[in-house]
């Protein structure tokens, strides 16, 4: 080979040289679509929406009041309980502080009372026995006056009782009973309530309105998402890596994403998750060759971007590639 020929071959061996051992590129590419997580709003009472106060695109913050909506036989309930509570509660007290002293001595009178009644009724029963004997009245009389004289023992006996409970006060079973049942009273007026809470709807969380799915003085059903709100700094990348490379991703690796547009601008993010199946490439994303490639699914979540990104935008994705091992 002449000396000049072989000075002109030894730079481009080199350059085949170094191609040859440049090695694997450090990052993995692929392509992708910009997603949003998104949150149903629903209630779990139904109801007619009284107030919308959000529209689509709005901005929201946590616990901003999104719709009103009405059950008025909901509110019903809910002072019903509030009235029920209120007379359990003045139960558990009256069980549990015992009869008042004028109660107790309103029962002593009443048996004092019921004492002189039978004192009279037995004096009276004496007379017509002696009066039967002298042949002046009639059994019947007689009866009349038994009767009598037997009603104001009963009468007697129960005041007895009831003077002896107000004095013994309210038993150990009564007050639990009336202390529950004052409990109980209180914790269905708190789910009245719970349920009343879910007929305004407020935002869980910050972002943005998506869809607005019902109008004012529309039917909502229980379940039904009134609104659909996305969070703008939650958004994601579902990137299709060919099988051949996904061996190269790690969970946690650091990724880059730019958009499509003029700017070019560039985003980080890193890998959440891998797909343990393969999959077909989706017909949207690839050319007719690559769609007969197997590819993995792969999720990129995005930093905050300050809504620089928006949803729906394809981007593409260099992810760091994990070392190859003993090299």
């Amino acid at each position: 080979m002449p000396l000049r020929l072989a000075f002109l071959a030894v730079p481009a061996i080199v350059a085949l040289l170094a191609v040859g051992c440049s090695g694997p590129s450090p990052h993995v590419r692929a392509g992708g679509v910009i997603e949003m997580d998104e949150i149903d709003v629903a209630t779990l009472e139904g109801g007619r929406i009284v107030r919308i106060l959000a529209d689509e695109g709005d901005s929201v913050r946590v616990g901003d009041t999104l719709a009103v909506l009405q059950r008025g036989e909901l509110a019903a309930q809910v002072e019903a309980q509030v009235a029920q509570v209120g007379r359990a509660a003045a139960q558990s007290l009256e069980v549990s502080t015992g009869p008042r002293a004028e109660e107790v001595r309103i029962a002593r009178a009443d048996l004092a009372s019921a004492n002189a009644q039978l004192d009279w009724a037995e004096k009276q029963l004496g007379r017509a026995e002696e009066l039967l004997r002298g042949n002046v009245i009639a059994p019947a009389d007689l009866d009349r006056a038994r009767t009598e004289r037997d009603g104001a023992i009963a009468r007697r006996d129960g005041l007895q009782q009831r003077l002896t409970m107000l004095e013994a006060g309210s038993r150990r079973e009564e007050v639990t009973a009336a202390h529950e049942a004052a409990l109980a009273a209180r914790a269905q007026l708190a789910a009245l309530r719970s349920r009343l809470g879910e007929l305004v709807l407020t935002a869980p969380t910050r972002g943005v309105v998506l869809l607005r799915n019902f109008e004012a003085g529309e039917l909502a059903l229980p379940g039904q998402p009134v609104m659909t709100l996305g969070d703008p700094d939650s958004l994601w990348v579902r990137a299709y890596v060919a099988a051949p490379e996904i061996g190269r991703v790690r969970i946690g690796a650091r990724a880059e994403v730019s958009d499509e547009g003029f700017r070019k601008r560039t985003f980080s993010g890193r890998v959440v998750s891998i797909a343990t199946n393969a999959e077909f490439t989706p017909r949207a994303a690839l050319t007719e060759e690559e769609r007969a490639n197997l590819v993995f699914a792969v999720k990129i979540a995005i930093d905050p971007t300050g809504g620089a990104l928006k949803a729906g935008l394809p981007v593409d994705v260099r992810i760091v590639a994990a070392a190859e091992v003993g090299r």
